[in-house]
Parts: C-alpha cells; sequence; structure tokens
C-alpha cells in the first residue's frame, strides 16, 4: 500500500487520461513540388559553370600576366646590356682620342697597352682616363716618338685626324642616345677605319 496523497492521486489520473501530443502541421512541413527543385538545380549547377569559367579566366589572365612579366624582365636585361655595351664603346673612343691628342702613333698598340691598366666596361671617369694615359706614356715615351726617317704629319693630316676623330665621338654619342644598331655599326666602321689611318 502507497502513502500518497489525493493531490498526487488526482495529477495521476489527469497525466494518465491526457492524449499523447503529435506535431501539427504546419506551411514550414510542406514539400517543394518537383519542378521547383528541378529549376533550383538547374540555376545552381548554371552558377557554378560560371563560377568555374571566371575561375578559369582568372588563371589564364595570371598566366599571361607572368609571362609578360618575364618577357619585360628580360628586355629590360638586354636593355642593361646593350646599354653597358655602348657606354664601354664610349669609354674607348675616349681613350682613343686622348691618346690620338697626345700624339700616339700606334692607336692599337697604346690601346692593348691601357687595356691593361683599366677596365673600360667599368664606369671611369675622364680624370681617371687621363691620369691612366697619362702614365701610360710616362712608362712608354716610344709611343709618342715619331721614328727616324719618317716625315712628321702635315697640317692638312692633322686637321683630318682632328675632323675624323670628331666624326667618330660624335658617332660614339649618337650610339649611346640612340641604342640604335645601325649607329652602332657606324660608330664600330668609322673606328677600324681611323685606326687603319695609323
Amino acid at each position: 500500500m502507497t502513502n500518497q496523497s489525493p493531490e498526487q492521486t488526482q495529477e495521476v489520473s489527469q497525466s494518465a487520461d491526457a492524449e499523447p501530443h503529435t506535431p501539427t502541421a504546419g506551411p514550414e512541413s510542406r514539400l517543394i513540388p518537383v519542378s521547383e527543385a528541378i529549376k533550383y538545380r538547374r540555376r545552381a549547377q548554371q552558377a557554378e559553370s560560371v563560377l568555374q569559367q571566371f575561375e578559369q579566366r582568372l588563371e589564364d589572365t595570371q598566366t599571361q600576366l607572368e609571362e609578360r612579366l618575364d618577357q619585360l624582365a628580360k628586355a629590360e636585361s638586354q636593355r642593361d646590356e646593350f646599354r653597358h655595351q655602348i657606354d664601354t664603346l664610349h669609354t674607348q673612343s675616349s681613350a682613343e682620342r686622348m691618346l690620338r691628342d697626345a700624339g700616339v702613333a700606334d692607336i692599337e698598340t697604346a690601346m692593348a697597352l691601357l687595356e691593361k691598366r683599366i677596365v673600360f666596361s667599368n664606369d671611369i671617369d675622364e680624370k681617371q682616363m687621363r691620369q691612366a694615359v697619362d702614365q701610360l706614356l710616362q712608362t712608354k715615351p716610344i709611343l709618342t716618338s715619331v721614328p727616324t726617317g719618317l716625315p712628321g704629319k702635315t697640317a692638312s693630316a692633322r686637321v683630318d685626324g682632328v675632323d675624323a676623330a670628331a666624326r667618330l665621338t660624335r658617332s660614339a654619342t649618337q650610339a649611346a642616345q640612340t641604342g640604335n644598331r645601325r649607329d652602332v655599326a657606324e660608330y664600330l666602321r668609322l673606328r677600324r677605319q681611323e685606326n687603319n689611318n695609323y
């Protein structure tokens, strides 16, 4: 025999008589029609397809950009190398002019000896070049001496030499400024021509 109060007995009776709770069907529990579901799926597939196309275009654009950057880097490297060659030619032209002004007859020999003292490809200013030429002529005075039995240069020959040197300097300057292969070839031609005259 259980000792329950009348209130507890009444509560148990009411809970036993109550019907079990069943959820009511609301608007959220309605199913989507098949045609609508197919329509949504197609839209999702189209959106994914468009997204993939944009991603592919972006990847192609990045690849093209990297290729262009590589080409630009190579072009800049070639430009710097060509400018360096032009600067070297200009330095050699200045050295030849200084040697010629000092009365050196054999320019090729003097240039070969001068290259042992300085590096034309380095950045050399006019003062350093002048010092190198002066030191060379002090140690090798035979470069400026006229061989016995040979006539000295006439005034017209000296004028022609000055004109040729001026043309060579102008050609070297133009080649250095424009970087045009034709200008460089013209400078080299004048340089060879002038070296053959001595």
